[in-house]
């Protein structure tokens, strides 16, 4: 064999095709699997992105299947969980996909395509903003499997399907939205899908998908998200039929049996299984209230297992939600649906018994995120006024009740600590929260308003006390400065508020109707939380009603 000449190289071997990884970076790959500059970057190397077709080039339609983001920005901490909430959430750095149930694809799979609407950068900030603000919340999401599946949503439907509806959802928050593309700050509305494609999106994928017959964990979620999609826009009916859906095919998997645990071998797969099945539950109950409908789910199942790990601040947190709503059943929702006149009877005595649990059951919030803490103060705080408008349906109140919570002038106390409750946590708390806690903060001002109403002598203050009026004015701030929250809300809390203060506020009902732009709603008068002193009231007032102090 001749010998090569000095001072020439050998020219390393063509290679066909670049790894994702190297194809994304940049960089010379040497085709092998996994090639060297994966190993050294511990980076999962694949194959997946189909080549482009070389030769004369026409028109392109830009799609969705090319590899995720920045894959050298890798984190240390999969979970990214601190004490006061979630770390900005990036590609994890094990991306060894875990083998979970997947439902069966139709023949026509092979011909399904993104939209080229849904972008990598749009998708990567809706997912970011997921699990940095929703996730405290609703962990039914596995973030390394959620970061792994982005890259290949062209050749899985379902997936693709499950991405799109929590989209729909996350889109309704511009403001949660995140990294990626975080040098280009953030978008403009005009640059964002709507959550109506979104939604369509993820119907159009289910139409490749045969979820009914061959549901899966994926399907249940699916269904979840585009309920909270739909609640967020008033669609009531459909986010209805979806949430109901999402509880239908969460049976037909038996999930709601303790016995289809046992034969599961994947503890991670059990966790989220578990966990959509209490979010269901917690949000069944919750719309129930709201939307006066049945309840579905029961208490079937064990708790999520509580375990010292970077999660245990975020489960600890979901499960006081759980306690929360676990108290009202099936007896109370009768009564509560039901006209006066019904005879589904319920005792003063288990009335009042059902405040105090109420009252008692976050004994350790202040140990949970902040995201966290706004959805459970004001949950319970609403469902101390929910209870309290049963009774005052019921004909159960009296002026003379040594009880605080059976008497007419307790809505003052109620929204004495949401206003608290605001005054301690920062903006971007309720924020996260979205559509659903200011729903509640309505719910629980209207209960105020009408107290004003209809008891305006014994509502009185003087000018240096902080009273039901200047709880009222504070109610209505929360939901005007909270970003994206719904002017549905603010101007009917605000027409209720002209009509028992008698004092025609800035940016009231009417005047919102009379302008194109029905989110104007100017300013509200700060003079009421404005004089010296009133910070400091609020804070020990707070504090010492919550047992900080």
């Amino acid at each position: 064999m001749p010998s090569q000449p000095l001072g020439l190289r050998r020219k390393p071997p063509k290679v066909k095709q670049a790894c994702d990884c190297c194809h994304t970076r940049k960089i010379r790959c040497d085709g092998e699997e996994p090639c060297a500059n994966c190993v050294g970057a511990e980076l999962r190397c694949s194959y997946i992105i189909v080549p482009k077709k070389t030769g004369p080039k026409g028109p392109r339609v830009r799609t969705l299947p090319r590899a995720y983001g920045r894959l050298k920005e890798l984190p240390a901490n999969v979970n990214g969980i601190t004490a006061r909430g979630v770390s900005p959430p990036i590609a994890p750095q094990n991306t060894a996909q875990r083998q979970w149930p997947v439902g069966s694809s139709l023949d026509q799979a092979r011909g399904f395509k993104p939209s080229p609407l849904c972008s990598s950068e749009i998708i990567g900030r809706c997912v970011y903003g997921f699990f940095a603000h929703k996730y405290p919340i609703m962990p039914i999401l596995d973030r390394e499997q959620v970061y792994a599946s982005l890259p290949n949503l062209h050749s899985h439907p379902e997936q693709y399907g499950l991405i799109t509806a929590l989209c729909a959802a996350i889109i309704l928050q511009p403001e949660i939205l995140g990294p990626p593309g975080a040098s280009e700050g953030r978008l403009n509305a005009d640059q964002l899908p709507s959550s109506e494609f979104f939604i369509s999106e993820t119907c159009r994928a289910r139409q490749y998908c045969n979820h009914i017959e061959t549901p899966t964990l994926a399907a249940v979620q699916t269904s979840f998200f585009l309920f909270a999609a739909l609640f967020s826009v008033g669609k009531d009916n459909s986010a209805w039929f979806y949430i109901r859906e999402a509880m239908t095919l969460l049976q037909l998997q038996h999930f709601h049996e303790e016995d289809t645990y046992s034969a599961m071998t994947d503890p991670q797969y059990v966790t989220y299984c578990k966990r959509t099945f209490w979010l269901l539950f917690i949000t069944e109950r919750a719309y129930a209230l709201q939307r006066h409908r049945p309840l579905t789910l029961q208490r079937t199942i064990d708790l999520p297992t509580l375990h010292p790990n970077p999660e245990a601040t975020i489960l600890s947190g979901f499960l006081d939600l759980v306690s929360l709503f676990q108290n009202i059943d099936d007896t109370f929702l009768s009564l509560w649906n039901l006209s006066p006149a019904s005879s589904t009877t319920l005792s003063p005595e288990s009335l009042v018994h059902l405040q105090e649990i109420l009252e008692l059951a976050l004994p350790d919030v202040f140990d949970r995120t902040e995201i966290q803490q706004a959805d459970l103060l004001v949950s319970r705080q609403w469902l101390k006024t929910i209870v309290w408008q049963l009774c005052v349906s019921k004909g159960l109140l009296s002026s003379s009740s040594a009880n605080e919570s059976m008497s007419f002038n307790y809505p003052v106390t109620i929204a004495r600590d949401v206003v608290l409750t605001s005054r301690l946590l920062p903006q971007r708390a309720f924020e996260a929260n979205g559509i659903g806690i200011l729903e509640k903060v309505f719910d629980i001002g209207c209960s105020l308003a009408d107290i004003l109403l209809l008891h305006p002598s014994s509502m009185q203050s003087s000018g240096l006390e902080i009273g039901p009026k200047d709880y009222l004015i504070e109610l209505l701030r929360i939901l005007r400065t909270v970003s994206g929250g719904s002017s549905k809300y603010l101007r009917l809390l605000t027409e209720k508020a002209d009509e028992c203060l008698h004092v025609k506020i800035r940016g009231s009902l009417s005047e919102s109707e009379s302008s194109n732009d029905i989110n104007v709603i100017e300013e509200i008068d700060d003079e009421n939380f404005e004089q010296e002193g009133v910070e400091a009231m609020f804070y020990d007032s707070v504090c010492t009603s919550l047992g900080v102090l």
